[in-house]
C-alpha cells in the first residue's frame, strides 16, 4: 500500500520554489527548482543559474509574485548553488541527520519537471550510496526525474532533505555526448532543426535512475563572502 503523504506536501510545498534564469533579452534560459534553507537563502543546482548576466526569480507555491535572487555561492564540483532572497517568511525545510540515511530507504522529492508551473511530488527509494569518477558521494534514485527537478529537495517520508535532485546529471553513451556537442543548425530537415530537436531528446531521456547530491554539500551561511 502507497503511503499517504497529504500532510507531508501540505509541510513542505510552501519552502520549494520555481526558479527562472532570465537572459538580457527578457527570454527564459533556464528552469528549475530549489527549496529553502534558511529565512534568505535558497539552494538549486548551478547549471540551473549558470548563464552569464542572467537575473534570477524565484516564485513560490499559492502567488504569483515573483521575487528576485541573486547567486551568493556557486559550487561547481557539486553542481550547486546558494542563492539570497530577500522574502523571509518562509520557512526552511529541515536537513535529515546523516546517520539516519540509508540505502533502500523510501524517499519523495517535490519540485518543477518539464514545463510545469505546479509543484510536483514523485515517490522513490533510494536505490545506492555511491562514487562518482571524482570521489564525490551521489545517490542513486528510482524514481521519475525529469528535467526541471534539478535543484528540487530529495527528502526522506518525513519531508527532512537529504539531498539535492539534479535532472541534468545521468549516464551517458559517447554517442549522447557528442550529440551534445553539435552546434544548433548544424543539420536541419525541411527547415526544422534536427539537433534542437535531438537535444531536447537527449534532456528529456529517462533512463529509470535519478541522481541526487547529499545534503552535506550544500554550501554553508559562512562561506558566503
Amino acid at each position: 500500500m502507497l503511503k499517504d503523504f497529504v500532510l507531508i506536501v501540505k509541510k513542505i510545498k510552501p519552502s520549494i520554489a520555481l526558479v527562472f534564469a532570465i537572459d538580457p533579452t527578457n527570454k527564459v534560459y533556464g528552469k528549475g527548482s530549489g527549496f529553502v534553507i534558511e529565512t534568505d537563502l535558497l539552494v538549486t543546482c548551478n547549471h540551473v543559474v549558470s548563464a552569464q548576466n542572467a537575473s534570477i526569480l524565484l516564485q513560490f507555491p499559492g502567488s504569483e509574485e515573483k521575487i528576485s535572487a541573486k547567486v551568493v555561492i556557486r559550487d561547481v564540483e557539486h553542481d550547486l548553488a546558494l542563492l539570497k532572497f530577500d522574502k523571509k517568511e518562509i520557512k526552511p525545510l529541515k536537513i535529515c541527520k546523516l546517520e539516519e540515511i540509508k540505502e533502500g530507504m523510501p524517499v519523495i522529492f517535490a519540485g518543477y519537471p518539464l514545463d510545469l508551473l505546479s509543484l510536483t511530488t514523485h515517490q522513490g527509494i533510494l536505490s545506492a550510496i555511491t562514487k562518482d569518477d571524482t570521489g564525490n558521494i551521489v545517490y542513486l534514485i528510482d524514481g521519475t526525474v525529469n528535467s526541471g527537478n534539478s535543484g528540487c529537495p530529495l527528502m526522506n517520508e518525513l519531508g527532512e532533505v537529504i539531498g539535492i535532485v539534479n535532472a541534468k546529471r545521468r549516464e551517458q553513451s559517447d554517442l549522447l555526448a557528442e550529440v551534445e556537442k553539435l552546434n544548433s543548425g548544424a543539420l536541419s530537415i525541411h527547415g526544422i532543426d534536427m539537433i534542437n530537436i535531438y537535444k531536447a531528446l537527449i534532456a528529456n531521456l529517462q533512463l529509470g535512475i535519478g541522481y541526487a547530491v547529499p545534503s552535506v554539500y550544500i554550501p554553508k551561511r559562512q562561506e558566503v563572502k
